[in-house]
């Protein structure tokens, strides 16, 4: 299998976990409402919530990564403050973002500012259950990676290896194939054990004046390397049932704290 047919398959699987994530929150999404989406990427989710006759807007950092494909416009930010009015929005979508947040209590109350008083936010975050998995995935990822390589041809097998040791130490390289990196912002993927918990999650929220109105899972296995793109929706909900679901969703608003 060549590089680009690989990726567009692990795209179309990204494509439909993503998708069956704006499925499962369907019913907090009214037409006509004011969206925000926070770290909007390629704007796909972005584009599926535009689908449902809600006026999106959607944000992401300057400096992300560039996507090979996009499909709604995606405003850049500087990751502190949103650009837009207070008591702007609606409704606030974030999914796979906020552990890539270093000071999430200031983001949190930019969205209490812009979002209107009885307005709702839907959060998406990895599990627990998804850092476990993907820390054993990364021992089956890493011969998988260096087996490809090996089998690609001399001259972009050299430069593929070339441009890692041209970005990164050596030890780095080492270290990273020896033990899987931290996802977010925090300091190992042992500690994301706990900071993907649903308590640590709940903690946060509640020390930061979120009321929780809705908690439930997105109710899918996979892990972050994706390794078994063709798997289905089907398999994966069947998988999470005893292996855990890979993202908690919470739906929340600011309620309690205006009123205090």
């Amino acid at each position: 299998m060549d590089n680009k047919s690989g990726y567009d398959r692990s795209e179309a699987c990204l494509r439909q976990l993503r998708q069956s994530e704006i499925e499962t929150v369907k019913k907090w999404v009214r037409p006509n409402i004011r969206v925000l989406e926070i770290g909007g990427g390629s704007g796909y989710q972005a584009s599926l919530l535009a689908a449902y006759g809600c006026q999106v807007f959607s944000v992401d950092l300057e400096n992300r990564k560039k996507q090979q494909a996009s499909y709604f416009t995606v405003q850049s930010y500087d990751g502190r403050h949103l650009p837009f009015e207070a008591a702007s929005f609606d409704l606030i979508f974030s999914s796979n973002v906020l552990e890539h947040v270093r000071d999430l209590p200031s983001l949190l109350e930019e969205m209490r500012r812009v979002l209107k008083a009885d307005g709702r936010m839907i959060h998406i975050l990895p599990s627990a259950s998804w850092r476990f998995w993907t820390s054993l995935a990364h021992y089956i990822y890493v011969p998988l990676f260096f087996f490809r390589r090996r089998n690609a041809s001399e001259k972009s097998a050299q430069a593929s290896l070339d441009d890692l040791k041209a970005r990164y130490s050596n030890f780095f390289l080492i270290k990273n194939t020896l033990f899987p990196g931290p996802h977010g912002e925090y300091s190992n993927a042992l500690s994301e054990l706990y900071y993907f918990s649903k308590h640590r999650w709940c903690r946060l929220f509640k020390k930061n004046h979120c009321e929780i109105v809705a908690f439930l899972q997105n109710g899918l296995f996979y892990t972050g390397y994706g390794l078994f793109p063709g798997m289905s929706l089907d398999l994966r909900k069947k998988l999470a049932s005893f292996l855990g679901a890979s993202c908690h969703i919470f739906v929340m608003d600011f309620r309690s704290f205006r009123e205090t």
